[in-house]
């Protein structure tokens, strides 16, 4: 087990490097950025002390490395293989641990942190064995492949959205917008295989803005239930759901642009440290989202002609 920690570490220095980064000022950048990002997220928003924790388990409960997780069970016993799960989950959760602790919120760290714990001993949700009918076109098929296996979660988002109108509480309804919108980034972790972006007769732009628009289309149809709900019941806040409803497309083209952007690497973790800390700072997307289509349009000219 400690050889793989030392590869690991090694492997995401490297990944680092391959991005133009200098590990060590990641190291120092990244918590300061998380630091602010959660400190700000406790300043303007209600209940923070609430949808904080829950965001956290969330998040750690809806990534997946399901080739990494293959690796490891061919390579340790169970016993190490299910050692390394605990350990991997509380690493990811440890900053937001550290955050919880320093609010002096201890029920809600040692609540995250069993609930993390309890995570990597069970299978993960999404591997639900039957066809589900999905509202969408059979070609675009991350929102197929992704809404079969995450569909649990749009169902929570929309009982989180009638609970907001039960408990007059606007912010839950705001919460099932940004989950929704958060599953869908999910989507463009990982990389298809090259033939299926060869086999299109288009440009660079247009097979970006191809899959940018039907991702834009669907993420929006998703969350038009709940954007429905708080039109109908909070008409003089609605102007924040749409808000939200904007930062949530950028959100998800981020995520379009950066898998194109990296397709060498195995880049779903440095995915996942971007997209927690534009959660905490949206304002970054403007800076990040031009320099990964540059970076996304450069690696697809080699592919298509």
């Amino acid at each position: 087990m400690k050889l793989y920690y030392i590869l690991l570490f090694r492997r995401i220095n490297r990944h680092l490097k391959e991005l133009g980064i200098e590990p060590i000022i990641a190291y120092v950048v990244i918590p300061c950025f998380m630091y602010w990002g959660s400190s700000s997220f406790f300043e303007k928003i209600m209940y923070a002390n609430y949808l904080y924790p829950l965001l956290v388990v969330f998040f750690v409960a809806t990534i997946s490395f399901s080739k990494h997780d293959d690796f490891l069970k061919q390579q340790f016993s169970n016993l190490i293989y299910r050692g390394i799960n605990v350990l991997n989950n509380v690493f990811l959760v440890l900053p937001f641990l550290f955050f919880l602790v320093y609010k002096q919120l201890y029920a809600e760290s040692i609540l995250v942190l069993l609930l993390v714990v309890i995570l990597s001993f069970l299978k993960k949700l999404s591997k639900v064995n039957f066809v589900l009918p999905t509202p969408f076109y059979r070609w675009p098929h991350e929102f197929i492949v992704g809404f079969r296996k995450t569909f649990w979660v749009f169902l929570l988002s929309y009982g989180v959205s009638v609970i907001s109108i039960l408990v007059d509480n606007f912010n839950l309804g705001v919460f099932g917008i940004v989950s929704i919108f958060f599953i869908c980034s999910l989507y463009y972790s990982n990389l298809e295989p090259q033939f299926y972006i060869w086999v299109h007769a288009m440009t660079p732009e247009e097979f970006l803005k191809n899959k940018i628009t039907i991702a834009i289309r669907y993420s929006i149809l998703l969350t038009i239930p709940i954007v429905s709900i708080l039109a109908i019941f909070y008409f003089d806040q609605i102007y924040i759901a749409l808000m939200f409803e904007v930062l949530g497309v950028l959100y998800v083209v981020m995520y379009i642009l950066m898998k194109y952007a990296f397709n060498s690497l195995g880049n779903a973790m440095f995915q996942g440290i971007i997209g927690v800390l534009c959660l905490f700072f949206p304002p970054a997307m403007f800076l990040l989202i031009p320099y990964f289509y540059y970076k996304a349009k450069s690696n697809l000219t080699t592919l298509l002609k």
